[in-house]
């Protein structure tokens, strides 16, 4: 998949210039509570590999790790890579593969690239996904690209564990994009069993939202369970 034309690329130079500028408001300090309260409903064995699509800095890799997950997280900016080893006290080791630069150190593998490139590595042996950050950052044709690759290139019963977003996309530009549940099912039924675990309304627990004028907004759970595991 990697002759596409640009607009099915991933994440841009915007992104990238993000990173450059610090504006990475969506970056958490703490571990993300969706992923304590409900991976253990995946039910991965002890030191699995975890995918970790647009994974940025995010220390919910190292919660993984402290579970005893391997993790292989996907991220476009090396600012954002060479930030989170340097975050952990980690000397990685680089090499060039392919469209990527592997960066790896202790249970961490990090593949600096474009997330549409993932079917340029072996992913045979990729137990689970944690996608947090990586659907919401992509536009309506990006996601229907991605939800494609993700079922070409993980193996067979390889769960997911999703949080997404759902608001009034013509109330705010995004990233992150709204995806709705419906949305959701269409992109990964044809392989997935999909089961919304949690639907937190977030339009009164934070005045942000109101002010960029938005009505309502979502953060939805999702477990994408294989029908055939």
């Amino acid at each position: 998949m990697s002759d596409r034309d640009a607009s099915l690329r991933g994440p841009n130079n915007n992104w990238l210039e993000r990173w450059e500028r610090q504006d990475i408001g969506w970056h958490h300090a703490e571990y993300n509570p969706h992923l304590l309260n409900y991976w253990q409903m995946l039910e991965v064995p002890e030191g699995a590999l975890v995918l970790v699509p647009l994974c940025g800095k995010s220390r919910d890799m190292v919660w993984l790790t402290e579970q005893d997950y391997r993790v292989r997280g996907i991220e476009l900016s090396p600012l954002a890579v060479e930030t989170f080893f340097k975050e952990q006290g980690l000397q990685p080791k680089r090499e060039s593969l392919g469209h990527f630069e592997r960066w790896s150190a202790g249970p961490y593998e990090i593949y600096c690239g474009d997330i549409f490139d993932l079917d340029q590595l072996d992913n045979s042996q990729v137990n689970a996904v944690y996608d947090r950050a990586s659907l919401v950052a992509l536009n309506p044709l990006q996601r229907m690209h991605y939800g494609q690759l993700l079922k070409h290139v993980l193996p067979a019963g390889c769960p997911i564990l999703l949080v997404a977003l759902d608001y009034s996309q013509h109330e705010m530009t995004g990233p992150p994009y709204s995806v709705d549940e419906s949305e959701v099912r269409d992109l990964f039924r044809s392989v997935y069993r999909v089961n919304q675990l949690d639907s937190l309304d977030l339009h009164n627990q934070s005045e942000r939202y109101k002010e960029q004028g938005l009505s309502r907004i979502f953060e939805q759970i999702y477990q994408l369970q294989p029908l055939v595991d």
